[in-house]
C-alpha cells in the first residue's frame, strides 16, 4: 500500500486511481466480512431449526392437528347416528317385547305397539318441561314469540300402563300439558278408558347431568328421568316409552315429547385442537425461524 508521501508524488491521475482501488479493495473486504456472518447466522438457524429441541417442539403442532383431524371423523359419524336415530322415529312399530323385556336395551328410540289400559289415577307430572313434538317446531318457525301453549312453562304427563295378558306395568309419557292443564281435573274428558293399543317410543334412562340438583320424589320434583327412581315412586317397572304425536287427544296432552338427545362436543374438540396445532406452529416458527 502506498504511504501518504507517495501518493503526494504521484500525478493527480494515478492518484486517483490508486484511491479508487483502495476503496473498492475494503469495499470488498466489508462484503465478504458480511457474507461470512450472513453465512454463519443462516447456518447457526438451520442448526437451531433441526435441534433436538426444536423437532421435539414440533411434535405439539403435529399431534394436536391430527387430534382435529380425528375429531372431524367423530363429528361426522355423531352427526350420521343423529340423523339414523331421528329415522328410526319414523320407522314401523314393532311389537312390545313383553316376554324379552331385556331387548328393550338395544331398542332405544325404536316405536313399539302395546296393548293395555292406563291408570290415570297413579298418574304424576315432570315440571318444569319444554315441547318437542312435531307441531312445536312447526308453529316456533312460523313466530318469534311463543304462545303458552309453545313454551316450556308446562309438564309432561306420566301415566302407569298395565301391559295386557301379563303382571307388567310400565312408564308411558302421554305428552306435554301447560301449566293450566298440569292439575288432571282440567283434562280429564281426555283420559282414556278400558283396553287401548297405543305407539310409543322406547326410551333409556337418564344419569345426572353436571350442575343439576337430586330428584326429591317425596316432594314430586324430577330434574332429570331416573327410570329406577321414578319405578319405586310410581310402583311399576323401570321402563318408559314415550307415546307418539298421533296419539293426541283433543283436551288431553300432546304427545310427541320425544327428543333426540345424543351429546356432541366434537366441533368444539376439533376447534381447540386445530387452534392449538395453529398457535404452537406459529409460535415455534417465530422462536427458530423468524429470529
Amino acid at each position: 500500500m502506498l504511504s501518504t508521501r507517495g501518493l503526494c508524488s504521484l500525478p493527480s491521475g494515478a492518484i486517483r486511481c490508486q484511491w479508487r482501488s483502495l476503496c473498492t479493495s475494503r469495499a470488498r473486504n466489508e462484503v465478504l466480512e458480511l457474507g461470512s456472518r450472513g453465512a454463519k447466522r443462516k447456518f447457526e438457524k438451520n442448526k437451531d431449526m433441526w435441534s433436538a429441541g426444536a423437532i421435539a417442539m414440533l411434535t405439539i403442532p403435529a399431534a394436536a392437528f391430527g387430534l382435529g383431524c380425528w375429531q372431524v371423523a367423530r363429528l361426522q359419524w355423531k352427526l350420521s347416528l343423529l340423523e339414523q336415530l331421528e329415522k328410526r322415529l319414523n320407522d314401523p312399530a314393532v311389537e312390545f317385547p313383553t316376554n324379552d323385556l331385556e331387548s328393550l336395551d338395544l331398542m332405544e328410540y325404536r316405536r313399539v305397539r302395546i296393548k293395555g289400559r292406563f291408570l290415570h289415577e297413579r298418574e304424576f307430572v315432570l315440571s318444569p318441561r319444554g315441547r318437542f313434538d312435531p307441531a312445536v317446531k312447526d308453529e316456533s318457525r312460523g313466530s318469534l314469540l311463543s304462545s303458552n301453549d309453545i313454551s316450556s312453562h308446562g309438564a309432561h304427563v306420566i301415566a302407569p300402563f298395565a301391559v295386557a295378558g301379563s303382571n307388567l306395568i310400565i312408564m308411558v309419557n302421554r305428552g306435554w300439558v301447560p301449566k293450566a292443564q298440569i292439575d288432571r281435573e282440567a283434562r280429564l274428558s281426555s283420559e282414556e278408558k278400558g283396553e287401548v293399543t297405543i305407539e310409543a317410543i322406547v326410551r333409556k334412562s337418564e344419569t345426572r347431568p353436571q350442575f343439576v340438583g337430586e330428584n326429591q320424589p317425596e316432594r314430586g320434583v324430577w330434574f332429570y328421568k331416573d327410570f329406577n327412581q321414578m319405578a319405586r315412586y310410581a310402583g311399576t317397572a323401570p321402563i318408559f316409552v314415550d307415546c307418539v304425536y298421533e296419539m293426541t287427544r283433543p283436551g288431553g296432552p300432546i304427545a310427541g315429547q320425544t327428543n333426540v338427545k345424543v351429546r356432541n362436543e366434537h366441533l368444539n374438540y376439533l376447534l381447540t385442537w386445530y387452534s392449538l396445532s395453529a398457535v404452537t406452529i406459529a409460535m415455534w416458527y417465530m422462536r427458530f425461524v423468524k429470529k
